[in-house]
């Protein structure tokens, strides 16, 4: 089986089915996808951590901003993911 770099695009874009691409090109998109979903929430964990600990700094230049920004951007792009992928099929 030859491996082509065109396959891997279809397959990271879910132009070809999971089920029926090859199986190295599906673990390479789902770690790629892992990888992100990864970077969202560790942005997410890093903002509580860090508001944790400059609470008191943050108030005093942002007032009540809140780190549901970040939750409400990460709903936001899952959601238009999820569009896009049901627009696809």
């Amino acid at each position: 089986m030859q491996l082509k770099l065109s396959e891997f695009i279809e397959v990271l874009s879910f132009e070809t089915s999971w089920l029926e691409a090859h199986p190295l090109w599906v673990l390479i998109s789902l770690l790629i996808y892992v990888s992100l979903a990864g970077l969202f929430f560790n942005a997410i964990r890093m903002s509580i951590k860090f508001e944790k600990i400059h609470e008191a700094e943050r108030r005093k230049t942002y007032g009540r901003f809140s780190k549901d920004v970040l939750i409400i951007g990460l709903i936001t792009a899952i959601i238009i993911f999820s569009f896009g992928m049901y627009q696809r099929f």
